[in-house]
C-alpha cells in the first residue's frame, strides 16, 4: 500500500471517529430545567423537596420514594430512569413513558441527583 493511500485511510478512520464522538456526546443535562419538570411532575408525590412528605404522601402505601436518601441516590442514572419511565408496581409511582423527551429526562435527573 502507497503511503499516500495510507495516510488517505488513517484520515478517513480519524474523521468517522471525530464523528461517531461527537454524535454520541450528549448536551450536559440541566438541573434548573430539571426542577422545573420536577415540581410539574413530581412533587405531588415526592414533595417539594423530594423527601417524600407531600400533602399526598400521607395517603399513598407504601409511601413515595425519599429521593435525598441513600437509598435512592445510590441507584445508577439508569435504574431511576427506569423507575421513572415504567413505574414501580405495588407503588403509587406510575409510568411516565412518553412523558418527556430525552433532554428532559436527563434534566430530571440530574435535578434529583441534586438533592442530595
Amino acid at each position: 500500500m502507497s503511503s499516500m493511500r495510507a495516510g488517505s485511510l488513517f484520515a478517513i478512520v480519524v474523521v468517522l471517529g471525530l464523528v461517531q464522538a461527537t454524535m454520541a456526546a450528549s448536551p450536559k443535562a440541566n438541573p434548573d430545567a430539571g426542577k422545573k419538570i420536577y415540581l410539574e411532575s413530581c412533587q405531588s408525590c415526592h414533595g417539594p423537596t423530594g423527601k417524600g412528605d407531600s400533602d399526598m404522601a400521607a395517603y399513598l402505601t407504601p409511601p413515595p420514594a425519599n429521593l435525598t436518601a441513600k437509598a435512592t441516590q445510590s441507584k445508577t442514572d439508569a435504574q431511576l430512569r427506569k423507575t421513572i419511565l415504567e413505574g414501580r408496581p405495588g407503588t403509587a409511582m406510575s409510568s411516565y413513558d412518553g412523558a418527556f423527551e430525552e433532554s428532559q429526562l436527563a434534566d430530571l435527573l440530574a435535578y434529583i441527583r441534586s438533592l442530595k
